[in-house]
């Protein structure tokens, strides 16, 4: 089946858009790994040891996410990855929020932010990662440069 070129194109700027929040997210929390473990901590989801390793680990696997998306490079396992990411995100928001906890979210950076806000745009995101989760492959992307001359199109 061939994928309509409009809705190709918009594939193709969800899945550039969510890389750039993913990389953006990862880098700022790579920068400053101590902030982001001290936020971490204050969601008070994790036992203590867990804590410091879900705080390392987690800025690379969201900055490997985002440029995969970015690229378009195995586009299918990077945009389940990055579904499982905000669906993390918006659980561990939606039960601080529940909790009334008074926190910084730790998206973009280390200012307090509206944890109801935050929410939302995680609903946005799982949205969007919905949307390319049926797009096999999208136009300016690693793999439809790799596996669209063998199959004629977009499908």
């Amino acid at each position: 089946m061939i994928i309509p070129a409009k809705l190709a194109w918009t594939g193709t700027a969800v899945r550039i858009f969510l890389g750039v929040i993913l990389g953006w997210a990862g880098v700022v929390k790579i920068r400053n790994p101590e902030a982001f473990i001290k936020i971490v901590k204050a969601y008070n989801l994790l036992p203590e040891k867990l804590v410091v390793l879900w705080g390392i680990f987690l800025p690379w696997i969201e900055l490997v996410t985002g440029l995969f998306l970015f690229f378009g490079l195995w586009h299918k396992s990077a945009v389940l990855s990055s579904f499982g990411l905000f669906l993390t995100f918006a659980a561990a928001v939606s039960i601080n929020i529940l909790r009334g906890a008074d926190i910084a979210c730790g998206c973009f950076g280390f200012n307090d932010t509206n944890l109801y806000v935050v929410l939302c745009q995680d609903l946005v995101f799982l949205l969007c990662c919905y949307f390319l989760f049926f797009l096999k492959s999208t136009p300016y992307s690693l793999d439809h440069c790799l596996f669209t001359s063998q199959s004629g199109g977009l499908s």
